[in-house]
């Protein structure tokens, strides 16, 4: 049977957004890609298969779509490293997804060899396309090792998480941040948005997780009100607080300002509603909700960078779709342009857990 890897139980990062709309971008996107790659000490094979899709996934926006944006993340585990390359774009769509990966398949007078290229040269290759709506691209790109004889998979919380995290745009630092931290049958979940955007901000959410990593094992009330402590000589932040209990089903749910919150099902959303207030300057009586945690649920979370009026059912066969996906969706259609942008997708991937 399949199992969450805990061992390395802290995970965070922020995101690099690339716009896409010019020739030029794309080998400045490669380039941007690549220094990423080395920054992380990955191999020279690993940092040239992802200079490779991140220009055939550039290459594609511009012919297709005209306009997009290519997301990058590092994604740390322990000694293992990986790029994870989202291409976010509101073109027409592919007409037939299943086709495209097909070498030979073309639209637009190519060759017609890029998705089915690209998807040899990484670990994780995904597509939602939507006629009219656009397409969304996800790859993971790190060393390849050598395939395990044993016939289990120990699947880790990346394969559970999709996380879009940008500072306002001519920003160097992000006032939004998220932390997650693993338990043997649990899941904590921040994540904070310091008040306002810039260094002040980021100081303020970077308190807030450096904090958390000490206090996630208890309630959300008690850790919001450890919180609050933390952020004291900060300006202050708007978070919420998810712990999910996978044993017993459940989720406790904390939140104070303006982070949504919603826990996602085939048949239902249930919104989780933070309380007005100021963690750090001015926190309210709390009242943290409990929820219902069905297998193979996902929980949303995301800061008011990301406009709230969303819907899933606008978006078919998005929900079975990667976790990354879903968040660079969300962050693709529903970004404000105005203030840093989060948004966070953990999926409880119990319905894909079998012997």
């Amino acid at each position: 049977m399949e199992a969450v890897i805990a061992s390395a139980p802290i995970v965070s990062g922020s995101s690099i957004r690339l716009d896409i709309d010019e020739q030029s971008q794309i080998g400045a996107a490669r380039r941007k890609a690549v220094a990423l790659a080395h920054s992380y000490a990955l191999s020279a094979d690993a940092a040239g298969r992802l200079a490779i899709v991140v220009t055939e996934a550039a290459t594609n926006i511009i012919r297709h779509a005209g306009f997009g944006v290519i997301v990058l993340r590092a994604l740390v585990a322990g000694p293992t490293t990986r790029v994870e390359v989202l291409a976010l774009d509101k073109g027409p769509g592919i007409p037939d997804v299943e086709r495209a990966m097909h070498d030979g398949y073309s639209t637009s007078g190519t060759a017609g060899r890029g998705l089915g290229a690209m998807q040899r040269l990484t670990e994780v290759f995904e597509l939602h396309s939507q006629r009219g709506a656009g397409t969304a691209l996800l790859a993971r790109i790190g060393d390849r090792t050598s395939p395990s004889n044993d016939a289990r998979r120990s699947v880790s919380l990346d394969d559970r998480l999709g996380v879009v995290c940008v500072p306002l745009r001519g920003e160097t630092e992000c006032g939004d941040a998220w932390r997650v931290v693993v338990g043997r049958q649990s899941f904590s979940v921040l994540l904070v948005d310091g008040l306002g955007h810039g260094p002040d901000a980021a100081t303020a959410a970077a308190a807030a997780t450096s904090a958390f990593q000490q206090l996630a094992s208890g309630p959300p009330d008690t850790t919001l009100v450890a919180l609050d402590v933390a952020l004291h000589e900060t300006r202050g932040a708007a978070l919420s607080l998810a712990v999910i209990d996978r044993a017993a089903r459940t989720v406790r749910f904390g939140g104070v300002g303006n982070v949504d919150g919603r826990i996602l099902t085939d048949r239902a959303t249930e919104y989780l509603v933070p309380q007005s207030g100021i963690v750090g300057h001015g926190m309210p009586n709390l009242r943290p909700t409990d929820a219902s945690w069905p297998a193979g649920a996902r929980l949303v979370m995301h800061s008011d960078g990301i406009l709230a009026r969303w819907r899933m059912d606008a978006y078919p066969g998005l929900m079975t779709a990667h976790p990354a996906l879903l968040a660079g969706v969300i962050y693709r259609d529903f970004a404000r342009d105005r203030d840093d942008a989060t948004v966070l997708v953990l999926s409880d991937g119990a319905a894909e857990e079998r012997p």
